[in-house]
């Protein structure tokens, strides 16, 4: 049996052309409650690419060489003795803790307490392309307080992997009566072919048209916001609406959430960014929120449940090869460089 796994790694804070594949030692399990899984797929995630150029490294540093990626799905090959949840075989998907990263390797050990059984119907890429993207929709959704049936959602994005959840989570699951959402020319036809017929009600070619100009003024119930353009959107919000980010600037308690170390003159900063956010959309009469995904077991096993009833369908935008090492790599650099890919990019690890 092999003893070292192949792993990609950065030996320094680095762009994706750093990465490195190395030899690591196969993990194995150490506690209780851990589950050793071999990996299938792997989800690129824009922080997983901006973590290893070192955006976090004020507050949370990395020890070199340190790995990579936190959405996988695969089969768990081994459980811990306090492990009754699931067993050896069991085919899994999981949002892995910032303490387990490690997502583009061979082997990975997690918790049981983060994981969950994966989607029936999807293919192992399609269920890795999810846990990232889908629950921190589904967290940010469930910030707007009153819920959102019948109301009007605009999603920045439409077809980007937290877009294409957004859409269909926000109609599907949470009853919204209109759903808009921009992407670029070259998608408008591709709207429905990945999202399904009458999910979004309204597309706008962003590259031909400005829905700020587009959307009218004081008629949208909720603006989900990927693109760090929350407050622009502040006018077309009706009183009383929300406007939620997932790229803006968080206050310090909801970083905290994530990670709960990091200094205080840095939470103070971030609160006083956040506040201010917060004073501009209340002269507005609206609510502004901007979060971080704090890894919920549970609603993965949401997720679970609605691929199964038709109510959300991953978007694959593309698929590379593990054993590829240079695609790898050029994938990784078309996230770090926000190219506009479609959907998800997952590495498939098991061919």
């Amino acid at each position: 049996m092999a003893t070292t796994i192949k792993a990609v790694t950065f030996n320094n804070y680095t762009k994706p052309s750093g990465y490195v594949l190395a030899d690591l030692p196969k993990p194995t399990i150490e506690g209780p409650d851990d589950v050793l899984i071999k990996v299938h797929a792997a989800s690129i995630n824009p922080a997983d690419v901006k973590r290893a150029y070192g955006v976090l490294r004020i507050f949370d540093p990395d020890k070199f060489p340190a790995r990579i990626g936190c959405d996988l799905a695969g089969v768990i090959e081994a459980v811990g003795e306090g492990v009754e949840e699931f067993k050896i075989g069991d085919e899994i998907f999981v949002r892995l803790a910032e303490a387990e990263r490690g997502a583009f390797q061979e082997y990975v050990v997690a918790s049981a307490k983060t994981i969950a059984l994966k989607p029936t119907n999807l293919t192992f890429e399609e269920a890795a392309s999810l846990p990232g993207a889908a629950l921190t929709t589904l967290q940010a959704l469930l910030t707007v307080k009153g819920g959102l049936q019948g109301k009007t959602v605009f999603v920045t994005g439409g077809l980007s992997g937290t877009g294409s959840a957004a859409c269909q989570l926000a109609k599907n699951v949470f009853g919204a009566g209109k759903v808009i959402t921009t992407v670029s020319t070259a998608k408008v036809g591709l709207v429905a072919k990945y999202l399904g017929e009458g999910v979004v009600d309204e597309i706008i070619d962003y590259k031909t048209s400005d829905p700020r100009k587009t959307i009218p003024k004081g008629s949208l119930d909720m603006v989900y916001d990927t693109v760090a353009e929350a407050l622009s959107f502040l006018p077309l919000v009706k009183r009383g609406g929300w406007i939620v980010s997932i790229i803006c600037l968080p206050s310090g308690p909801n970083l905290r959430g994530l990670f709960p170390n990091i200094p205080g003159w840095f939470g103070k900063f971030l609160d006083i960014a956040f506040n201010i956010a917060q004073y501009r959309a209340k002269l507005y009469g609206v609510n502004y929120d901007s979060i971080v995904l704090v890894p919920k077991k549970e609603e993965l096993f949401d997720l679970k449940r609605w691929c199964e009833e038709g109510k959300l369908r991953p978007v694959v935008g593309k698929v590379v090869s593990f054993s590829d090492f240079e695609e790898v790599k050029k994938a990784c650099t078309e996230i770090y460089d926000a190219k506009g890919v479609t959907g998800k990019t997952v590495i498939k690890i098991v061919e």
